[in-house]
């Protein structure tokens, strides 16, 4: 059985420092833009984005409003990286299913073109219920592929070693929400991207 984790961490340790321009940095960046551009935040909100690679996302929100931000990423040279370039923000090494951080943390977890990496989703989703707030709010912008799904994540299964584990559809992104005890807020599908805000 793959060591998902392990395969991550090693890809993204290979490709952090030219992430921006590799296949992985370019197709992530419309989901940045589209959370940027949707997401509603309070100033000075505590926010946590996991799968944070070089820190970009932040940096876009702190554009249109004060933020308190905090990275966790599994890859210590996009740590490295994200500390240098935005050093208002805190970044942190570790795995999504085990968060290094106190219950009741953020007003705001996001998860951008990350979730496919999760090999627990429902672990994952355990753990952001744990470090929101009661009143906070999960964003996940997640890989739409209504036509190719089946044999994309065939090809996932057999081929790659990268670390993506699943591509989710709607209807099965809606189950590991609703069995988690999450809320639907809003929902957008926009080409390649599925888009939640949930509570």
């Amino acid at each position: 059985m793959k060591d998902y984790e392990k395969l991550s961490r090693s890809y993204y340790n290979k490709v952090a420092s030219r992430f921006d321009y590799s296949l992985d940095g370019v197709f992530s960046l419309p989901f940045k833009k589209l959370i940027a551009h949707d997401l509603k935040l309070d100033e000075g909100a505590k926010i946590l984005d996991v799968g944070s690679a070089n820190g970009k996302l932040l940096d876009y929100l702190s554009r249109k409003q004060a933020i308190n931000g905090f990275g966790l990423e599994i890859s210590e040279n996009f740590v490295a990286i994200a500390r240098q370039s935005y050093p208002q923000f805190s970044f942190h090494q570790g795995s999504a299913l085990s968060m290094p951080f106190p219950k009741d943390s953020f007003d705001v977890l996001i998860c951008s073109a990350s979730f496919h990496h999760f090999p627990n989703p429902r672990q994952f989703l355990k753990e952001a219920r744990r470090v929101l707030k009661n009143d906070g709010r999960l964003v996940i912008a997640e890989i739409h592929l209504p036509i190719f799904l089946k044999y994309y994540n065939q090809y996932l299964d057999k081929y790659n070693h990268e670390g993506d584990v699943k591509v989710y559809s709607p209807r099965e992104l809606a189950h590991l929400f609703a069995i988690s005890g999450f809320e639907l807020i809003k929902k957008r599908i926009i080409l390649q991207i599925q888009y939640y805000e949930l509570k």
